[in-house]
């Protein structure tokens, strides 16, 4: 992809960190972008900060969603379906937390939840949004030969 412009974009985990940097990236170059996080504060800043810095006709949706979530996630997917169109260019599964604690002593809800976070949300992030992204002008699919 030689441009983002004009282009659609999710961002998972863009509230802080490394999301919200992606996102401000993508929206300074006209890059359309749906992003959500488990706060609803952090997201704020986020589409604040990305609207000021964007082109105009860029458009900006923030979500709340905690991607471990399967019918949140869900959700959010057809928010950005609705509010953006049948198709997305580019999904980004960036959410993320640190924990665990020590793999010995740490209590396992902390172990269940970093692993929910890290790789479920991956998963059903995927999952969910993957048809959205071969939906796209410049999805290519490849047909075994017969």
């Amino acid at each position: 992809m030689k441009s983002f412009q004009g282009k659609r974009a999710v961002v998972t985990g863009g509230g802080t960190g490394m999301g919200r940097e992606l996102a401000l990236q993508l929206a300074t170059e006209g890059c359309s972008w749906q992003s959500c996080d488990v706060s609803a504060e952090n997201m704020a800043e986020t589409k604040s900060r990305c609207e000021q810095a964007a082109p105009a006709g860029t458009k900006i949706t923030a979500h709340l969603c905690d991607v471990s979530n399967e019918a949140q996630v869900l959700a959010f997917r057809d928010a950005v379906a609705k509010a953006h169109g049948d198709h997305v260019h580019l999904l980004f599964n960036n959410a993320g937390i640190g924990g665990g604690d020590s793999f010995l002593t740490g209590e396992r809800a902390e172990w269940d939840r970093t692993f929910g976070v890290c790789w479920g949300g991956v998963y059903l992030c995927t999952r969910a949004f993957l048809p959205l992204v071969v939906a796209s002008p410049r999805a290519t699919s490849s047909t075994p030969a017969a």
